[in-house]
């Protein structure tokens, strides 16, 4: 039991929430899955939350949760001298047969180490036994080679029950990871050897069978994909606390900077007929009032109106809330937002990017500023709270006047709109697989000289609320997806310095990191700095902007 005067959030370890899966373990296959941060953050994840429904649907497998601990959790563990267990019957996460991490955002990487350490599982994967762990939701999985005893590259849904049969059929590790490494979208780092030489990776096969190059899996059509509808309702909120209903999976557009475009190609939509039955399902069996549109683009949806306007006529009895993420600026003046109003609660978010059109071009980012003016009145009359914008700096070919042109857009909107802006101002990372994926990254002193300009020029304003990214843990992020395997002995390194939660400002330490780096004789800035076609994630295929070169 957990000595709740002892723990800030208990209600984060306690499990038994609605809908929660409960199975008796004799005779199964166990999986553990993790989002490896905060309960709060993880419980908003999608990705896991389908996979614990897809997994928990087969009835000789049992599937179950855990998430980070927080420190004072971690103290209470030890001076109990307990491990991490699963939130669903506190079985220890060494006693499960597969492991499993998503590991979409990189500054989790010590989190899932710091995971491990308080199970009391073997960091290294060459040093464990019988359980695997497998990792997945991540374009370059070389920085974590070292720990990751198989990878999954893609989207699960087509392959889940292949997997579940190779766990069936095979009973010992080793013969596991042989049967899964022929199967597409597999990747077991000890079957490969990876050698540089002159900037150049090689990644060829030890294990015959082996496959290479390795191409990413992509669900064909949505509508008879899986998705869950006995939504897991938690005790206490989460980040994202409703449920997102996605309503299409990829973007057609071709932004230069963007990698979920590329790792989600193609484009594909669920049904009107699929996406009402998943609301009226969620809404029966977890009482929910929130709900959104999901999507990288939603209102690129071929029939976003129609089923906007007719998840309005079903729902507006019961007061149900809906959200669209992202709109294009010409949906606005299109009245597309209009016929949300009669839902209980609707926000607002627009993507620009770029204030300045040259630059937009440059980025593939095709809208037409002018009209977001157009539509103030329009935005006016639609009793939001505030209006999310989103921009980004540190691009190729970016002028001062690119940066100084953010504060006008700002103020010139807020004068006309009157609206409270949320504003989050981002720094370029030059990730994998996206169509500027070879561009290098900015220097720390060129960025941090960039933010001063963006600042400069943003007029004090107290209905307008500005983030900017820290330079350095942008930077960090940008080292830890591009790097390759010999990265993971910094990671490694910095969880022994304390490395943690290293996504939350108060946490982030720059100094452990750099001191990690020289003591490894690692340089950082080949990974940031250097122009090529050629990367540690070369191997893979199967996304809109694969390389065909290969070693």
């Amino acid at each position: 039991m957990i000595d709740v005067g002892k723990v800030q959030k208990p209600q984060r370890y306690i499990g038994n929430e609605w809908n929660v899966v409960k199975k008796p373990h004799a005779d199964k296959i166990l999986i553990c899955i993790s989002y490896p941060d905060l309960y709060e953050i993880g419980m908003s994840n999608l990705g896991l939350r389908i996979l614990y429904g897809i997994f928990n649907d087969f009835p000789d497998v049992v599937c179950e949760r855990v998430f980070a601990p927080a420190d004072d959790y971690t103290a209470f563990l030890r001076s109990q001298n307990k491990r991490l267990t699963s939130l669903e019957t506190k079985t220890e996460l060494g006693k499960f047969d597969v492991l499993g991490f998503n590991f979409d955002y990189e500054l989790n990487f010590t989190n899932f180490l710091y995971m491990l350490d308080t199970a009391d599982i073997a960091i290294k994967a060459r040093d464990r036994r019988d359980l695997i762990v497998l990792g997945g939701g991540m374009a370059n999985p070389e920085p974590l080679a070292e720990f990751v005893d198989v990878f999954y590259l893609g989207e699960f849904e087509p392959t889940a029950a292949v997997f579940i049969e190779v766990l069936r059929t095979h009973k010992d590790k080793e013969s596991r990871l042989r049967a899964l490494s022929q199967i597409q979208g597999f990747y077991v780092p000890k079957f490969y050897c990876v050698t540089q030489e002159k900037n150049r990776y090689c990644l060829e096969r030890i294990y015959p069978y082996a496959r290479i190059p390795i191409e990413r899996v992509t669900v064909k059509d949505l509508d008879s994909a899986y998705y869950p509808t006995k939504w897991l309702v938690p005790h206490t909120s989460i980040i994202h606390d409703r449920v997102p209903i996605e309503i299409a999976r990829g973007c057609p557009n071709r932004c230069t900077f963007c990698q979920a475009r590329a790792l989600y190609y193609p484009y594909r939509e669920r049904t009107l007929a699929c996406v009402k039955n998943i609301a009226r399902q969620t809404y029966a069996c977890s009482g929910y009032e929130d709900f959104s549109f999901l999507a990288l683009s939603a209102s690129d949806h071929s029939s976003i109106k129609q089923l906007i306007a007719e998840m309005t006529e079903e729902f507006k009895s019961k007061r149900i809330g809906l959200s669209l993420p992202s709109l294009r600026i010409d949906d606005i003046i299109a009245g597309l937002y209009q016929q949300l109003i009669p839902l209980k609660r609707t926000s607002l978010t627009v993507a620009v990017e770029a204030a300045n059109e040259t630059l937009r071009t440059n980025m593939n980012k095709n809208i037409d500023i002018n009209k977001l003016f157009e539509a103030a009145h329009v935005l006016r009359s639609l009793k939001l709270n505030h209006l999310k914008l989103y921009f980004m700096f540190g691009f190729p070919q970016e002028t001062e006047e690119d940066l100084s042109a953010i504060g006008k857009f700002l103020e010139k909107l807020y004068r006309q709109s009157r609206i409270n802006l949320n504003v989050s101002i981002n720094i370029f990372v030059p990730k994998p697989f996206s169509l500027w994926q070879a561009q290098p990254m900015e220097s720390e002193e060129c960025l941090q000289r960039k933010r001063q300009i963006i600042f400069a020029n943003i007029a004090p304003c107290r209905n307008m609320a500005i983030t900017v990214s820290d330079t350095k843990r942008s930077i960090l992020e940008a080292i830890c997806s591009r790097a390759d395997r010999a990265f993971s002995a910094v990671i490694y390194r910095a969880f022994l310095k304390g490395a943690r939660f290293e996504g939350y400002a108060e946490r982030f330490s720059w100094q452990r990191w750099e001191e990690s780096m020289k003591e490894e004789e690692v340089d950082y800035r080949r990974y940031l700095e250097t122009q090529t076609t050629n990367f540690p994630w070369s191997f893979i295929t199967g996304s809109c902007s694969s390389l065909k070169e290969k070693c």
